[in-house]
């Protein structure tokens, strides 16, 4: 419970409400006892004495809220489903607090996947303000309590001057809410000296969820009125809540940076004399630390590190620790797995030669014909200055084509810095005291001879630095096709104009980006197939505009499937599901539409619907299964594809596998309960239902692109499933990827998405890596299935034991960018069948177990 629940304005209703509200405790410091009372009426009479005594010795002001009643606007609209009804437009300023479980109770407001949020209250007058609170809830289920709630004060409601921030304010004079478990906390202060008609609630939610009951601003000193508003005139909210939040979090970076610095030197095996001089620089950087981060456009500003001057500064000294450690001035290496993370404040940026992991077991980078695969290469920059680099590849053939990108550092809203970025370009600056990376992805084309290339990759940079690495592209006599068998989606929803962060203006350039990486199945929302129109009972009248479907289909021709979320209901065109109107008007619906997609060319199994999202309750499947049976007694040739989220699948109604096609369980809750899914899921296929896998954790670029993206095919190989989704190729948060400080809630898209781009990202290559890897395995099972003998033997082997070493180490934690974990096992196990598959190729090298 939070410090100090009340505002004593004696003889007023805020004491009373108080003394009432069963949640509310009491916890004050005087003379050195600690005080704790609940919220019992008697208890708070026994205070009266206490209370007087504060009073005296000035350890409580009086304070009332003349927020009290008061009207207020939200923006945007409350939306969480569980609290939000009709009365929070006047819930905030009633002074009722919420008892129970915050956020499921109607007294509470509360939104969702919103940020910022703002409440603005007017007081019908002029008012001298001492303080405000905010009362909410967190520690549970996900909810976080606010990063910073801003209050600003207005004479007009129109040119506001900043107040500060409530929740540093209420933190620095009754200390922080709990860091863990659920807890009721109020943040107050009564420290401040301002004015003004209307107050405004800036708040910065930290997750994706923001609750509040009650909302108080106490009354200060009449003549405070006649004094003059301080500090900058803000006359856009919304724009001066972006600066304030791209301020936190950038400062939050710099001082994490500034800490994680001084550990690293003070750890560092240094003689005195180096040590102490990296520790005066650091403390010169200390005092001189940035008392703001401003900015002039939020939409703008880009999260790419150093964040500025003073940022680039304290990475200088990271580049002097390397040097004191022996590390050259510039270097440049191959790295174990491309999908590593990148090491950004270490002082072992180059690893020794015994910790480095072979990533390829053969003396080259083998490819089979039109595959493409990645190789990056670390480049570490311990000069005083940044360089800029230039990576050129020389001695290939036509038939190899090499494109090169480089990695990208920024930061993120949760403070984890990543260099997912892609940006295509052979010439690019690693700034001091970082390590850059070119990344080479490698494509050997159609054309491509069987034979042993070798290549040259040049690393130079402006200071004169030169290192040149050896290449060895190793080209097999096998292909991979123009259409694997496996086939990806991640619900793009390009049917529309806009939707997420995908608009005309990046749209052509995402489909293109997508294709080229193996996506085949797009996605759809409901408005491509509209309804038409129907007579009493059920009979279509009017058949449905099909524009929006063939744009659609446009935008997606050639592609290998198409899919559509319906968002079913408990009614369709005004008819209740089970009624045989119902049944009707559904089996027209879907018929008219069937005949329209084979007159654009799709055939049994091209074309399907998913009905409602994530089924998990009796009432869902129910619902799945009705609309189910009546779509397959009018048209049996449509998918019906259903994503179950149920964590213990024989719970699900039996029927809904009955009937569906496609049974696509998320693959992170079939991590936490594998043996169950296992038995449910692969019984299923047995009888000939249709595997497919989804994900749809975030936020996205903290997600392994190894262990999360690439592997997922692995996965969907070894249950027989021939589909993989992720949520969700277009869901940018609706915010830059540039800019993840102002990301409302979680990013899911595994690119980096603006409003004009689409860059590339390593977390995107590693699906097109798992779409070839899980070819390879197929030519494998059927290698293993003609050959006799040794090789048959050794290609089973690899197929139960060696995919078995490859999953197997992958948990639920596992999928997470940041946990250490040997990402070349699919890379050894793919090098391995490779070798088996076209054994006369290598026999010349040593055959590696």
């Amino acid at each position: 419970m939070s410090d100090c629940k009340i505002w004593c304005d004696w003889g007023m209703t805020a004491t009373a409400t108080f003394c009432l509200s069963n949640f509310l405790a009491l916890k004050q410091n005087c003379c050195g006892y600690q005080w704790l009372f609940r919220s019992a009426f008697e208890e708070a009479i026994g205070m009266l004495p206490l209370w007087f005594a504060l009073v005296l010795i000035g350890g409580w002001q009086q304070s009332r809220n003349i927020a009290l009643h008061c009207p207020y606007t939200l923006q945007p609209a409350p939306n969480y489903r569980y609290c939000t009804d009709p009365d929070d437009r006047i819930q905030l300023t009633d002074g009722q607090y919420t008892q129970g479980y915050f956020w499921t109770q109607k007294s509470t407001v509360g939104w969702q996947n919103v940020s910022p949020v703002f409440i603005v209250v007017d007081l019908k007058r002029n008012a001298p303000i001492a303080g405000a609170s905010f009362n909410t809830a967190a520690g549970v289920a996900g909810v976080a309590f606010p990063a910073a709630i801003w209050v600003l004060v207005s004479e007009d409601g129109k040119r506001w001057r900043e107040v500060g921030d409530l929740v540093k304010a209420s933190n620095e004079q009754n200390g922080p809410p709990p860091l863990q478990g659920y807890a009721v906390h109020r943040f107050w202060t009564n420290r401040w000296q301002t004015h003004g008609r209307f107050v405004a609630f800036a708040i910065i939610p930290q997750g994706s969820f923001c609750f509040v009951d009650e909302i108080e601003v106490y009354e200060g000193e009449a003549s405070w009125t006649a004094q003059p508003l301080v500090g900058e005139e803000v006359t856009d909210l919304k724009v001066f809540a972006q600066r304030k939040e791209i301020e936190r979090c950038a400062l939050r970076r710099l001082r994490s940076d500034l800490e994680a610095l001084k550990q690293l030197v003070e750890r560092a095996s240094l003689d005195e004399a180096k040590k102490s001089a990296l520790k005066s620089q650091l403390d010169e950087l200390a005092a001189t630390f940035p008392r703001d981060f401003r900015i002039n456009d939020p939409t703008s500003f880009r999260t790419i590190l150093p964040l500025n001057e003073w940022h680039a500064r304290l990475l200088k000294v990271q580049a002097q620790l390397w040097k004191a450690r022996h590390v050259p001035n510039f270097t440049a290496f191959v790295a174990s797995s491309p999908y590593d993370p990148l090491p950004y404040l270490t002082d072992e940026p180059v690893p020794k030669l015994s910790q480095r992991r072979t990533k390829l077991l053969l003396p080259g980078l083998i490819l089979l014909r039109n595959e493409t695969r990645p190789i990056a290469i670390n480049i570490v920059n311990a000069r005083d200055h940044p360089v800029t680099v230039q990576v050129k590849v020389t001695g290939l053939p036509d038939s190899i084509a090499v494109k090169v990108y480089h990695a990208v550092w920024t930061d993120t809203k949760e403070g984890i810095p990543i260099a997912a970025a892609l940006l295509e370009g052979d010439q690019f600056i690693v700034p001091t005291g970082m390590v850059g990376q070119a990344w080479l992805s490698v494509k050997a084309t159609k054309k491509a001879l069987k034979g042993e290339y070798e290549g040259k990759v040049f690393v130079t940079s402006d200071a004169g630095d030169r290192m040149t690495i050896a290449m060895k592209v190793i080209v097999v006599p096998l292909t991979l096709p123009d259409h694997p068998s496996l086939h990806v989606g991640g619900w793009d929803y390009t049917d529309v104009d806009e939707r997420y962060g995908v608009n005309p203006k990046n749209r052509d350039v995402f489909i293109a980006h997508l294709r080229e990486r193996f996506v085949d199945i797009p996605w759809a929302s409901r408005f491509v197939l509209p309804a038409g129109k129907f007579d009493e009972s059920g009979r279509m009248i009017e058949p449905p505009d099909t524009s929006a479907f063939d744009r659609w289909f446009e935008r997606w021709k050639g592609a290998s499937r198409f899919y559509v979320f319906v968002n079913s209901g408990e009614t369709f065109e005004g008819s209740k599901v089970g009624t045989p109107e119902f049944e009707r008007k559904v089996g027209e619906w879907i018929s008219f539409w069937w005949k329209h997609a084979q007159k654009r060319g799709l055939k049994k199994g091209q074309f399907g619907v998913l009905l409602v999202d994530e089924p998990h309750t009796p009432e869902q499947d129910t619902l799945t299964i009705a609309w189910a049976k009546a779509i397959k007694k009018a048209a049996p040739d449509v998918v019906i594809w259903v994503d179950p989220t149920w964590g213990e699948p024989q719970k699900m109604n039996p029927q809904l596998p009955e009937i569906v096609d496609v049974l696509c369980p998320q693959r992170a809750i079939w991590l936490r309960n594998p043996k169950a899914h296992e038995e449910f899921y692969l019984g299923w296929r047995d009888k000939g239902k249709r595997l497919a896998l989804y994900s749809c954790s975030g936020p996205s670029k903290l997600l392994d692109p190894y262990a999360y993206y690439r592997l997922q095919a692995w996965h969907c190989f070894a249950i027989g499933a021939d589909e993989m989704f992720f949520w969700a190729f277009g869901d940018n948060a609706g915010n830059s990827c540039w800019n993840a400080y102002l990301d409302p809630r979680n990013c899911y898209t595994p690119l980096f998405l603006a409003p004009d781009s689409v860059t590339a990202a390593k977390h995107m290559e590693a699906i097109r890596d798992g779409v070839q890897d899980y070819e390879i395995l197929k030519m494998l099972r059927r290698f293993a299935k003609t050959e006799k003998g040794a090789l048959k033997a050794e290609a089973e082997k690899l197929l139960t034991e060696g995919l078995r070493k490859v999953l197997e180490p992958i948990g639920i934690n596992e999928l997470r960018w940041h946990v250490d974990k040997d990402r070349t096992s699919a890379d050894r196990l793919r090098e391995q069948a490779i070798r088996l598959m076209v054994v006369d190729v290598f026999k010349d090298y040593p055959i590696i177990h």
